[in-house]
């Protein structure tokens, strides 16, 4: 998957009124006027710091490409005057990340659904070809944000290349849903809210920031992706098929956790949940991408890793614990999935310990 370098320098570039900033593909409207003003055209790879006209403020803009098929957009508006953003309809998806500031907005016109802009939130929607978007950005306050466009034919290369599996529902809805449906507006996990505090923390004035904000946004994307299954979890809870789906693996996941070394077979397991065994199976790819059995496989491998960690059992008691009745295929599953046999994970998580306790 090429990563592409680039480096783009910051350029001041004056104010001129009435002409469109095209790679946004927005046009700035001064509330509550309908007067029209908008930033000069800004080729892609540039940054500009503009001088907003008569009321004072600015914005620092800035477009780099992470990724093959990737823009990564960096905007901190400090202007002492609304603006309303009018962004039309696109083909791409949409990840925001804002890091301060007040921004609202609606789907399609003022009367549409709201796109609820939250601080430490990752808001990921899909292009609405009906009407675009309409964004508000309040004046007298610094409005920071970090974000995403990204093709969405190249998502399924990408995950597959990061080792990541969702559902095909959902994929089939990230790659092919056009109604300005919000995908999720999830909580953070910690890898990519460190990705984007080591981003605020830079020093935005510097020409340093322009190649440091490329790498921390080639890391971020990374990061996002890497955790999209666990950002896009919540979401599934929107419609009922989704709601059943994570219940169902709750349920499965605690009648696992109470016999973990019981030689499970899947019609055992539907008939305790009460389901057909194709349901239950289809419960489990919709909530977790995997079968009934990778589950399974996945929780033993689980409780195995921590008996090796927080035990000092050995490793052939750990694999029995754990469901493994010969040791030898316990060590050839622990090492496919960790990439070092059960020893030489004891070996490498010990000093840890030691030093936590």
């Amino acid at each position: 998957m090429p990563i592409q370098p680039q480096t783009v320098p910051i350029q001041p570039h004056p104010f001129a009124a009435a002409l469109r900033e095209d790679d946004f593909n927005a046009a700035l409207v001064r509330l509550p006027t309908d007067r029209p003003f908008a930033l000069p055209a800004l080729h892609d790879g540039a940054s500009r710091e503009v001088r907003w006209p008569r009321d004072g403020g600015r914005i620092l803009r800035l477009r780099t490409t992470p990724w093959e098929g990737a823009s990564a957009l960096y905007f901190d508006f400090r202007l002492n005057d609304d603006l309303h953003v009018q962004l039309p309809p696109g083909d791409e998806l949409l990840l925001t990340f804002f890091l301060s500031g007040h921004v609202t907005g609606e789907i399609g016109t003022a009367q549409g659904r709201p796109l609820d802009f939250r601080v430490d939130r990752a808001l990921l929607r899909t292009p609405n070809r009906n009407g675009g978007y309409l964004i508000h950005i309040p004046g007298a306050c610094r409005n920071n944000f970090v974000q995403f466009r990204l093709r969405r034919e190249l998502l399924p290369r990408w995950l597959h290349a990061l080792g990541v599996r969702l559902p095909a529902r959902q994929m089939s809805e990230l790659v092919d849903r056009d109604d300005g449906r919000v995908m999720c507006n999830a909580a953070l996990t910690p890898r990519v809210r460190d990705c984007l505090a080591r981003i605020s923390d830079e020093p935005t004035d510097r020409p340093a920031f322009v190649p440091l904000f490329h790498a921390r946004a080639t890391e971020l994307l990374t990061c996002v992706l890497l955790d999209l299954d666990q950002l896009l979890r919540p979401a599934r809870s929107d419609d009922g098929n989704g709601s059943a789906a994570a219940g169902t693996v709750r349920r499965l996941r605690a009648l696992l956790g109470d016999a973990p070394a019981r030689a499970w077979t899947v019609d055992e397991l539907a008939q305790r949940l009460d389901l057909r065994a194709a349901r239950l199976q289809a419960h489990v790819r919709e909530a977790e991408g995997t079968t009934v059995y990778g589950l399974l496989m996945a929780q033993r491998l689980a409780l195995a890793a921590r008996l090796l960690r927080d035990t000092q059992l050995g490793v052939q008691a750990i694999a029995a614990e754990a469901g493994w009745a010969c040791h030898g295929r316990f060590t050839a599953a622990f090492r496919r999935h960790h990439g070092m046999a059960p020893r030489e994970y004891r070996l490498r998580q010990a000093p840890a310990a030691d030093a936590g306790a």
